[in-house]
């Protein structure tokens, strides 16, 4: 897979899960393919587990990729993203890290974070009261 093929899958993707086009998704993904949140927060195998997961989605989810990059070689992508409910103040905002088989996502391991729902608001750094910040470290 080239790298525009690699940010064509994770927009399609992405519009599967905010359209919760579940079939659109699953294709997405290797038949096998595991999707997890280390260390211990979320496991799902294959399609039959995605599908359950994938198909809990409800209108007004939203999936979004800000940053994309691929390793053409290793056949590894990464991706900043946001997935929320356009009804909810929050979000999750994090990175997620795949490897692929044949064009599909075989492996998925999200680092997600809550925050403000607004990407800009989560990611900026004005007008925050920083937990760690060179006034108190060490």
């Amino acid at each position: 897979m080239k790298a525009s093929q690699f940010v064509d899958l994770m927009h399609r993707l992405a519009a599967a899960w905010t359209e919760q086009d579940t079939d659109a998704a699953l294709a997405c993904f290797t038949p096998d393919a595991v999707y997890l949140e280390p260390p211990d927060v979320q496991f799902y195998r294959g399609h039959d587990q995605l599908r359950a997961y994938f198909g809990a989605l409800t209108a007004g989810t939203t999936m979004r990729f800000h940053q994309l990059w691929f390793d053409e070689a290793a056949q590894t992508g990464a991706g900043e993203f946001t997935f929320g409910h356009v009804n909810n103040e929050t979000a999750d905002h994090g990175v997620v890290v795949v490897e692929l088989a044949g064009g599909r996502i075989a492996v998925w391991r999200e680092y997600p974070r809550k925050g403000p729902a607004e990407f800009e608001s989560f990611a900026g750094s004005e007008g925050k009261d920083w937990q760690w910040h060179i006034g108190n470290y060490p």
